[in-house]
Parts: structure tokens; C-alpha cells; sequence
């Protein structure tokens, strides 16, 4: 699920600080006896969501709805059209009737109102199928949507509950390849930290 991980990834690019979340910024900010460490530290975000818990369980989750929704509407239009091909094949028999002069005219057109009957159910049956098809797609996305952002939640409550005391002026967020971080101090790297913590919280 890369699209899984790119949303999370992109929602979580904004996290570049965080502060005391007991005491609002302003007051901080006005506060002149606030003394600044000079500490940054950093995480690749990618692999935090890749090793948290968390992640991998609602991903999984997510997955396993996604291919139960897709089969059964897969399966659906396999009917669909497998019908769709009965019903051309009626047509064709009824055609190659007519032009052999197999069945009389009165009757074909008794036969060919029975097929357009079928065919106005089948389309009833498509447009029934395209509806269901968009909302389920609507209704996976909104789950995605929530489950990206309980990720993204988590882990920003985190860091910020680990930078409480300010250890750190500012806490960078980046992706192992591709990132805003290209090169850095290893020992500025808290991803473990965070990963430790966030999955020795996580219960199921």
C-alpha cells in the first residue's frame, strides 16, 4: 500500500517542531527567560511508519477490506457482463432466424421486445453496479483518510510528549530518500527513540 504511506508521509512533512504542549506558543515566545539548548533532533518518517505497530495493524486492516470490497464488486460485473454476452448471443440467434426466414415476423417481434426487456434490467443492473462502485470508493477513502490521520495523530502526540521538558529547540521531520534532511549528525537521529515509544504504548 505505497499510496497508504505517501498520504501518511505528506500529512506528517508539516511536523518540523514541537513544543511544550502544556504552555500555549505565544507565552513561550514572550516568556525572555526561556533559555534555548541549541539541541535539533530529526526522524525519517517512513521508517517510523513502517516499524510502528499501529501502522502496520490498521494497514493491514485497511488492506484486507479493500481486496473483500474490490472482489465483491469485481464479481459483480463479472455477472454483469457475463449476461451482457448471453443477451448478444439471443440477439444474434434471433437475427440469423429472421434473415434464414426460421421464425415468422410477428413472433420475432415477440421475441425481440423480450430481449429489449433484458437488456433495460441489465442496464438497471449496471447502473445499480456504478453507484455501489462509487460508494464504496467514497466510503474506503474516508476510512483511509481517518486511519492517516490516527497515525499521523499518534505520532505527533508523541513527539511532543518526548520533547516536553524542550530538550530539543526544534524536532525535524524526514523521509529516509528524497527527504529535506540530506545529511546529518547519526546521534540527532531519534527515529528508534520514537518507534520504541510509540509501539511499547500501543496495545490492541
Amino acid at each position: 500500500m505505497k499510496k497508504f504511506f505517501f498520504v501518511v508521509a505528506a500529512l506528517l512533512m508539516g511536523l518540523t517542531a514541537c513544543q511544550n504542549t502544556t504552555a500555549p506558543a505565544e507565552a513561550q515566545g514572550a516568556d525572555e527567560s526561556v533559555v534555548t539548548t541549541g539541541k535539533i533532533a530529526y526522524f525519517y518518517i517512513d521508517q517510523v511508519v513502517n516499524e510502528y505497530k499501529f501502522a502496520i495493524d490498521q494497514q493491514a486492516a485497511f488492506q484486507a477490506e479493500y481486496d473483500k470490497a474490490t472482489k465483491k464488486l469485481t464479481a459483480t460485473e463479472s455477472a454483469i457482463q457475463k449476461d451482457y454476452t448471453k443477451l448478444q448471443n439471443k440477439v444474434v440467434e434471433l437475427q440469423d432466424k429472421v434473415n434464414k426466414v426460421l421464425i415468422t415476423r410477428a413472433n420475432a417481434e415477440t421475441e425481440m421486445q423480450k430481449l429489449q426487456a433484458e437488456e433495460m434490467k441489465i442496464q438497471e443492473r449496471i447502473n445499480a453496479h456504478q453507484q455501489e462502485a462509487q460508494k464504496v470508493a467514497n466510503e474506503l477513502a474516508e476510512k483511509e483518510m481517518v486511519v492517516n490521520n490516527q497515525i499521523v495523530n499518534n505520532i505527533y502526540e508523541y513527539v511532543g510528549k518526548l520533547n516536553a521538558d524542550l530538550r530539543y529547540d526544534i524536532v525535524l521531520s524526514s523521509q529516509t530518500v528524497g527527504g529535506p534532511i540530506i545529511n546529518a549528525n547519526p546521534a540527532l537521529d531519534i527515529t528508534a527513540e520514537i518507534v520504541a515509544g510509540l509501539n511499547a504504548s500501543y496495545t490492541k
